[in-house]
């Protein structure tokens, strides 16, 4: 690795080879992969009480649908397609996040462990429905929650997320992805 020293800034840099690296993958999506399969019953059964209530006006029921289909609808897609990282993130099945990097650009993963989840706090503040409404939200929506984090940081110093979720195995899993594609530096954030 070299260390190039510009003023007070240090810039660290580590050799990329001009080809794709040994091993590289065309098209791999990070795990866990959404499945529509599964998310769109879900949201079905979800909308049923909601369209058969009669005591409900048209415009009462129409409002109340939107929190299934923002709860089925949200989840991040990235993919790393050939020589390019893509991280889309949507709500209410609306892509409305996208952002592109260059797999040779990566100059660093960043890992994280917020440990965002509804503590003692929040039970002692707020009371048991809270607390377990946080739990249950984290756990439908891990594009928004989730203790683990994976973020990119590329050669221009642009950062973001390209996973967070809940399980390690999927984290250890697309780090290892991400470290293979990219050669990139980890440390935590």
């Amino acid at each position: 690795m070299e260390i190039h020293r510009t003023g007070k800034q240090q810039k660290r840099s580590t050799y990329r080879p001009t080809g794709p690296l040994e091993g590289a993958v065309l098209s791999q999506t990070l795990s866990p992969q959404v499945d529509f399969r599964v998310r769109i019953p879900i949201l079905i059964v979800l909308l049923i009480p909601i369209t058969l209530a009669p005591r409900l006006t048209l415009f009462w029921r129409t409002l109340a649908c939107l929190m299934p289909l923002m709860l089925t609808g949200t989840f991040r897609i990235s993919r790393i397609r050939g020589e390019w990282m893509d991280s889309r993130l949507y709500l209410g099945f609306v892509p409305v996040w996208r952002q592109r990097c260059k797999l040779r650009a990566v100059m660093s993963i960043g890992t994280k462990y917020g440990g965002s989840e509804p503590g003692y706090w929040t039970f002692i503040l707020f009371g048991p429905i809270q607390w377990i409404s946080g739990w249950i939200f984290d756990y439908l929506v891990p594009a928004i929650g989730g203790p683990y984090e994976l973020w990119l940081e590329t050669a221009k110093g642009r950062e973001f997320v390209v996973w967070q979720g809940h399980s390690q195995e999927h984290f250890e899993k697309n780090l290892d992805l991400l470290r293979n594609q990219t050669g990139a530096e980890i440390h935590p954030r």
